[in-house]
């Protein structure tokens, strides 16, 4: 079914789906979506600030707040990161921010965690690895593509979760301007994205490699540019080992990516029970699917496709309105609809 709706161009783009300030006397309440959190399970609150955080854009903060998430870590209380740009070693594995069990980390709206510059080819703004109940709450993670040092790699991460880390979810959060991924997951089980936005990363807005349960729901995948494949969301395992089964995205959004809005790779490793509904997809190739058949064409419905056209000219006094056009997927039920999914194997050359 195709339809032609005059939208106004703001509301296209969504900028706004922070879910900050769920909890009670942590900021303003917004209400996430359902199911994505829970309420911590302490009272205990620890500020970055009376650690010896500035926020000032300068100086190096790293220290200070992974001093505040080393005496939260386990007590199932929040670490709190008020307004300001904090800078962050990214790339020293043994020095950068790492969470660690039981804990929330929750940023103010105008909370900023940003790399320090640098020529590494891969670094991670935070790091969720080897760990267990895990929440990640608003605020922005800003990576230094328009300041890197170098020209090789892209492995530069926002929030990099890994090394069998379970119960993870990323609510609210903006991650930007990577020289990688703005979210990158690997080995990791029952992680949740909702309401996240991922903007002008240079690879992936989102790359699963490996992972048994991901929800990705309610979010923003836009303009990711600068190197293959950048996909707004790219499932693709690394090693024929690694598999990928139980994601279910919906609800989201991809625009203007250079790539597909979801790219799904199956020809290292499996990728199986992939469930994608009622999606939108702008300025992208909506779905690729390649040399994963065990991705039912059944389990990808109900999404749409908007492109924008001008309309008509009524005589040549009248003002031509750009109209946007919108092609619905069929319902699950419909059967396949080939206009949103490209499917397709590659054959081994013979040699």
């Amino acid at each position: 079914m195709v339809c032609k709706t005059k939208l106004q161009p703001s509301g296209l783009l969504l900028t706004a789906l922070l879910a900050a300030g769920c909890f009670a006397g942590l900021g303003a309440a917004a209400e996430a979506p359902q199911g994505c959190l829970t309420a911590p399970k302490s009272p205990l609150v620890v500020n970055v600030r009376d650690k010896g955080a500035k926020g000032d854009g300068r100086t190096d903060d790293t220290e200070a707040i992974q001093e505040a998430i080393d005496e939260v870590g386990g007590t199932g209380g929040t670490v709190l990161v008020p307004q300001g740009t904090y800078m962050v070693d990214a790339v020293k594995k043994k020095q950068r921010l790492s969470l660690k069990s039981d804990m929330t980390l929750k940023l103010a709206k105008d909370a900023v965690l940003k790399a320090i510059p640098n020529d590494s080819r891969k670094y991670a703004v935070l790091s969720i690895s080897d760990v267990s109940d895990i929440t990640v709450v608003g605020g922005t993670l800003e990576g230094d593509r328009t300041e890197h040092q170098g020209k090789a790699g892209e492995a530069g991460m926002g929030i990099r979760i890994d090394n069998g880390a379970k119960r993870v979810t990323i609510s609210g959060v903006t991650s930007r301007k990577m020289w990688g991924d703005g979210f990158y997951v690997e080995g990791a089980k029952d992680t949740k994205f909702c309401g996240i936005i991922a903007d002008n990363n240079r690879r992936q807005g989102l790359s699963i490699v490996e992972a048994d349960g991901v929800l990705v729901t309610d979010s923003v995948f836009r303009n990711t540019h600068g190197t293959r494949p950048s996909a707004g969301i790219d499932l693709e395992p690394d090693h024929a080992e690694q598999k990928i089964v139980n994601v279910r995205i919906q609800n989201s959004k991809f625009i203007d990516n250079a790539g597909p809005g979801i790219e799904i790779a199956g020809k290292r490793g499996a990728v199986a029970k992939v469930e994608l509904a009622r999606n939108m997809f702008r300025g992208n190739r909506p779905i690729l699917v390649e040399n994963a058949p065990a991705v039912l064409a059944s389990a990808i419905c109900a999404n749409r496709q908007v492109s924008s056209q001008t309309a008509r000219q009524e005589g040549p006094y009248a003002f031509a309105d750009a109209v946007d056009v919108v092609v619905h997927q069929n319902d699950c039920g419909e059967g396949s609809d080939m206009r949103f999914e490209v499917n397709r194997n590659t054959r081994k050359k013979k040699k």
